[in-house]
């Protein structure tokens, strides 16, 4: 194959970028892709890569909604006709980008948050798909759910060993860049890094990062992030905050550095966190002073 798609095993390749798009060739060179990058001019690199050698697209997956997830979807639909597939939950996002600053907002979003990054192009989704077996033209792939960082986050193994993994884990960069890894649901999340972790492919590629053989120590890297902000949480809520307290006190004691996006996206995070912390009887939350406030128990 020519410098663009990298073979990693058998008919599964993937195209190297901010976000690692994968490939799986199947039947009389179609192809599926699996997450299209964050614009169209990702989608017009992976079309020219495709175009490069002689493949047909078939079938564009998309591992979840956020924005730099499905970028590239309405150029390559356009020029291919290819089907696009996602859960019932992030298609619902994906053909309507709007909701992704609406629910970080809690509502009709100012224009700063209406941005490239939040809110990607429209596309359809013909397909809603759900975790099992996918059957392609005279081939299989394994749906598999990965659901913590996004409500209906999925995997994507093909029949050569590989997994792809989208956003369930960040690389040990990743997480020292952005120490807050973005989660929307903590309990969902570890049950889906143990269930990683337990897996027996032969590679693993995840959008944002390198390509693995053993996924333990990436899967490691996370857990320990969650339970350091779980640690500051608990340490921080010995005194009430309110969650905007909390949030302040804990991107200074990680030295998180904040622009508005980043802003919303941590108290998002931050609020699963509280969520997950209350239902295990970590944290409780109160009215004190017509305001919410936190504690540790």
């Amino acid at each position: 194959m020519g410098e663009l798609l990298k073979r990693i095993e058998g008919n599964t390749y993937y195209i190297e970028g901010p976000v690692n798009t994968g490939v799986y060739v199947y039947g009389n060179n179609r192809c599926m892709v699996v997450d299209t990058g964050s614009s169209e001019d990702w989608g017009r690199k992976i079309y020219k890569a495709l175009e490069a050698e002689g493949l047909r697209l078939n079938l564009i997956i998309n591992t979840h909604s956020h924005a730099d997830h499905f970028g590239g979807n309405n150029l390559l639909v356009k020029r291919t006709g290819a089907e696009v597939a996602a859960t019932a939950i992030e298609a619902a996002i994906i053909s309507s980008p709007y909701l992704e600053p609406f629910y970080l907002y809690s509502a009709h979003p100012p224009k700063f948050l209406q941005n490239k990054f939040l809110m990607g192009k429209e596309s359809p989704v013909d397909r809603i798909i759900a975790p099992g077996k996918l059957e392609l033209e005279g081939a299989e792939v394994d749906i598999v759910d990965l659901k913590g960082h996004s409500p209906g986050q999925i995997g994507v193994g093909t029949p050569d060993g590989v997994l792809m993994t989208g956003d369930a884990c960040f690389s040990a960069q990743i997480a020292q860049k952005y120490k807050l890894l973005y989660f929307t649901n903590i309990g969902d999340t570890l049950d889906t890094l143990k269930n990683i972790k337990e897996t027996d492919y032969s590679y693993y590629l995840p959008c944002h990062g390198d390509l693995e053989t053993d996924i333990r120590a990436v899967v490691d890297v996370n857990l320990n992030a969650i339970n350091e902000v779980m640690g500051i949480i608990r340490w921080e809520l010995l005194r009430p905050m309110t969650r905007e307290e909390l949030g302040s006190a804990v991107s200074e004691r990680l030295d998180i550095q904040l622009n508005r996006t980043q802003y919303y996206l941590n108290q998002s995070c931050l609020a699963a966190y509280l969520s997950y912390m209350t239902d295990l009887g970590m944290v409780k939350g109160r009215i004190e002073g017509r305001r919410m406030v936190w504690e540790a128990v």
